[in-house]
C-alpha cells in the first residue's frame, strides 16, 4: 500500500513528463502541475490539498534544480 506522499510523488513525476517545463515559465508550469496533479487525484481517487500539491511541488522543483546541476557539471567535465 502506498502512502500519500508518495502518490502525490506519482502525480508530481506524470505532470512534469507531460509538461515541457523548458518552454514556459515557473508560475505557468506550477499551475500547470497543479492542475495536472489534481486531475491525477480524481482519476485514481485521492484527494488532494492545495497545500499538499503545492508543497510537492516546490519540493520537486528543489529536486529537479539540483538534478540539473549535477548534469550540468558531469556535461562540463566530459569536454
Amino acid at each position: 500500500m502506498t502512502n500519500k506522499k508518495q502518490v502525490l510523488d506519482y502525480a508530481f513525476e506524470e505532470a512534469v513528463g507531460t509538461i515541457n517545463l523548458n518552454s514556459i515559465t515557473k508560475e505557468v508550469a506550477e499551475e500547470a502541475i497543479a492542475t495536472a496533479m489534481m486531475g491525477y487525484a480524481a482519476r485514481e481517487g485521492y484527494e488532494f490539498t492545495k497545500e499538499e500539491v503545492h508543497a510537492t511541488i516546490v519540493a520537486g522543483f528543489e529536486t529537479l534544480a539540483k538534478s540539473r546541476a549535477d548534469f550540468t557539471l558531469q556535461t562540463w567535465t566530459m569536454k
